[in-house]
């Protein structure tokens, strides 16, 4: 790193110390909804937001519930806001979008509890997103169909949600850098995985513990993408967890239309390990390929996609932890993309953060990008 550049860094992150102080972040403050209902601080369910520990994974998959405690009043709003200094514009594109390097990156609000003895909602909305206009993002009801106490839980959800993939690509997302699996789209094929999608998903099995089987379907179309619906997408999800070791599979498969009036028939096969998911030490790790039957030209019959990320992040104190991610995509559009990324994260107080974070890219010369995060539940 060059010195006028670590000069700017070192300015950029005193100037959020300074602004996360200015906010008045108190550890005795804590997140509405849950944390209000149930008496608990936020560091309950949360190690530094918006990372989830083993206990708040659990109330997740129990419907927003802790057994045998009743939930009391509470104001049924919440919400994140998360702001960014970069050392590169922001906004879509390759040199940003008009947008300053310093944003306002996201205000979310969110509801969310439980309905009756068994099922659940969830609504959230991104009033700004990347510094410009937010689009919603979920808003789904889930329902346990067979009694609490039955010994193979089964759920169906139906809304809008993010798929069931086994590294969760938008709201765990530790680093203001997206995966690259995520958001990887193939040709003139406006899928990816990073957009929440439409449709009902029926779950079988504990999801944190044991084997789980999901079976997602719904419409295939992309969110503003201006095509057509066409045919119904499907995604076959087979997780096994035992301890703190999980493996995963997964098949998604759709049809979107082409430019030339032709259909690309395409699917997206990956697998998963993540190891010590509640310990000091995380690794995850993420592998892909792809197939489409056309890719936007009458003169490719069919193309191969694939790719992958890896990342470690391991906790120096319950609030200092550090990151570290590789990965890679290779697609006909972009042909061979990869980055690293390396974090350094705090937890100001049980519900904010400060991250900086520094990204070289290889798209394809090699860039440098230092960006540092403010995060703000409220």
């Amino acid at each position: 790193m060059s010195q006028g550049m670590a000069k700017s860094v070192a300015g950029l992150a005193f100037s959020f110390v300074c602004f996360a102080a200015l906010l008045g972040v108190r550890p005795a403050s804590a997140i509405p909804i849950f944390a209000q209902q149930y008496g608990v601080t936020c560091e309950k369910c949360h190690s530094v937001i918006p990372e989830l520990n083993e206990f708040g994974a659990d109330f997740v998959a129990f419907g927003y519930r802790i057994p045998g405690v009743k939930p009391g009043p509470a104001f049924p709003l919440a919400g994140k806001v998360n702001l960014v200094a970069s050392s590169a514009n922001q906004g879509p594109g390759s040199n940003g979008a008009g947008l300053p390097k310093a944003i306002v990156d996201e205000i979310e609000l969110f509801t969310a509890g439980a309905i009756g003895s068994r099922a659940a909602y969830y609504f959230e909305q991104y009033v700004v997103d990347g510094g410009e206009h937010g689009l919603m993002r979920d808003a789904w009801v889930n329902d346990r169909l067979n009694p609490w106490q039955a010994r193979i839980p089964v759920y169906l959800q139906a809304g809008s949600f993010t798929l069931p993939l086994p590294v969760d690509p938008e709201s765990f997302r530790e680093s203001y850098q997206g995966y690259a699996l995520f958001t990887q789209s193939v040709g003139s094929n406006t899928f990816n995985f990073f957009d929440p999608k439409i449709g009902v998903r029926l779950s079988v099995g504990d999801p944190l513990r044991g084997f789980n089987a999901q079976i997602f379907a719904g419409p295939g179309h992309d969110r503003q993408s201006g095509l057509p619906t066409t045919g119904t997408d499907t995604m076959l999800v087979a997780q096994d967890a035992f301890g703190a070791f999980v493996l995963t599979g997964y098949r998604y498969a759709g049809v979107r239309p082409m430019p030339d009036g032709t259909l690309d028939r395409f699917d997206r096969i990956g697998y998963a390990v993540v190891d010590n998911q509640w310990g000091r030490l995380v690794s995850e790790t993420v592998m892909q390929t792809g197939w489409d039957s056309r890719c936007g030209s009458a003169q490719l019959a069919g193309c191969a996609s694939s790719g992958g990320f890896t990342q470690l992040r391991y906790e120096l104190t319950p609030r200092l932890y550090i990151l570290g991610r590789y990965e890679g995509t290779q697609d006909i559009t972009d042909g061979f993309l990869r980055d690293g990324v390396l974090l350094l994260g705090y937890g100001l107080g049980e519900d904010a953060r400060l991250t900086v974070e520094e990204v070289l890219q290889n798209a394809p010369s090699a860039v440098h990008l230092f960006n540092v995060q403010f995060t703000k539940a409220i």
